[in-house]
């Protein structure tokens, strides 16, 4: 299996967020798979006041990402991947453990398109954790909706806030969903822990999700739980809990119910559903333009949005 990655305007502008927001030390960088350049330079130039450099033909589209890595402070890049097809510098299938040689070697972690094409997700998460060293950082853009036949996965936000949680030797996560169709403002993601229910996302839409986070330290073993079912859970053995029962029918689905078949009610359901998924996702998220973001203000704000309830309400971030 080869697969086939690179970093168009979204990875450039996730690049561009993790140099000089999240402080991203790229002095020693791993990437799964060897990424290719995707971005114009009419795109490049979008972002030229927010970079130490300017475009040159080593950034050409269609070559490789190395200098570009380099030109953000990258002394050594080890590219791994399961086929020597594009000249990877470390041929390994992720779904097996990295070698031991490999472990705590990294700053920093790099993947614009892979981890979907993967099928053991378990092994590549312990890969990436095992891989970085205590305070280095990990970007991850990957598919999130509407991308059905592109990979073997679509990831929801909740997959990499539990993952990458303080639990599993984490901190800082952030998780941004970008509208395909309207790409220049990011939503970020409020915690689903924080939320006290699952997160609300349009299905309609085409959606990118970009994931950045610190490791903190070394865990024994990585321990993911779904944050819904760990509440309920919770809940249950403080005796806090009930079951669902029928008497919980909301009364205007009763009544839909008694007025047309089967099949039209799910047509008629399913829009409903699709409007209040809508309303809640506009509450939930926060919009921020990452090429506006102050660096000083952004985890301040960051912590509030993510974990406050009373900021629900939809803000900008400049």
């Amino acid at each position: 299996m080869r697969w086939i990655m690179g970093i168009d305007l979204t990875g450039l502008r996730a690049l561009n967020f993790a140099y000089r927001v999240y402080d991203f030390d790229f002095t020693s960088t791993v990437t799964l798979g060897r990424h290719e350049i995707h971005f114009w330079k009419q795109e490049f130039d979008t972002l030229r006041n927010n970079f130490d450099f300017a475009y040159d033909e080593t950034l050409a589209l269609g070559d490789f990402c190395e200098p570009l890595l380099q030109k953000l402070g990258a002394r050594t890049i080890t590219s791994i991947d399961a086929s020597a097809f594009e000249g990877a510098s470390f041929i390994h299938d992720f779904n097996r453990p990295v070698p031991e040689s490999l472990h705590n070697q990294f700053d920093t972690f790099l993947d614009f398109g892979t981890i979907e094409h993967v099928f053991d997700v378990a092994q590549v998460i312990e890969n990436i954790v095992k891989m970085i060293k205590p305070g280095g950082k990990i970007l991850v853009v990957t598919n999130a909706n509407g991308f059905p036949a592109h990979g073997l996965f679509q990831y929801s936000p909740e997959f990499f806030y539990s993952v990458f949680s303080e639990r599993n030797g984490f901190r800082n996560t952030s998780i941004f969903l970008v509208d395909t169709s309207s790409p220049k403002l990011w939503h970020l993601i409020q915690r689903p822990a924080a939320l006290k229910r699952r997160s609300e996302i349009p299905f309609e839409k085409q959606m990118m999700m970009v994931v950045f986070s610190t490791k903190s330290q070394d865990v024994d073993q990585l321990s993911v739980i779904q944050s819904d079912y760990e509440d309920t859970w919770t809940r249950f053995e403080a005796k806090d809990w009930s079951r669902w029962n029928a008497q919980d029918i909301p009364k205007w689905k009763k009544a839909l119910h008694e007025l047309v078949g089967p099949y039209a009610y799910r047509v008629a359901a399913q829009k409903l559903l699709s409007f209040g998924v809508r309303h809640k996702y506009r509450l939930d998220r926060t919009l921020i333009n990452p090429d506006e973001v102050d660096p000083g203000s952004f985890v301040g704000k960051f912590v509030a949005s993510a974990t406050d309830m009373s900021l629900r309400a939809p803000i900008e971030i400049h």
